[in-house]
């Protein structure tokens, strides 16, 4: 997203505590979905994805998915069941599809171009 919303802070659940990267096992727990649709959602092969959830060479992808998971959940005011249930609802601004097609069709740009427009209508 090219005019990121500042977040308030980063959530400590969504990384790895021994390295301090974002890890994509613990993303696709958070958001309800297996590690298989969020490897797709990054462009990678899920058994590197599930033996390395940490690995440096995912971190710029995971960040695109963090950042619109956490606009999503702000938006929500950190309520994150209400953020789950927005991603699997049909949504009018992307043509009635719901959010998880698009992840897991491996296609993130939609979504970080509307979570960008609902935070931007937010801080308003």
């Amino acid at each position: 997203m090219s005019a990121s919303p500042t977040f308030a802070s980063a959530d400590p659940a969504l990384f790895n505590p021994k390295s301090g990267r974002l890890d994509a096992s613990r993303i696709a727990s958070e958001i309800q979905l297996p590690v298989s649709t969020i490897a797709v959602a990054i462009g990678k092969k899920a058994p590197s994805v599930r033996k390395h959830p940490d690995a440096s060479s995912l971190q710029p992808e995971l960040r695109r998915l963090y950042r619109v998971w956490a606009a999503i959940v702000e938006l929500y005011a950190g309520n994150k069941k209400s953020a789950r249930i927005f991603l699997n609802a049909p949504n009018k601004h992307l043509e009635n599809q719901a959010p998880v097609e698009f992840i897991e069709k491996g296609n993130l740009k939609p979504l970080e171009s509307l979570a960008e427009a609902m935070c931007a209508r937010e801080h308003v």
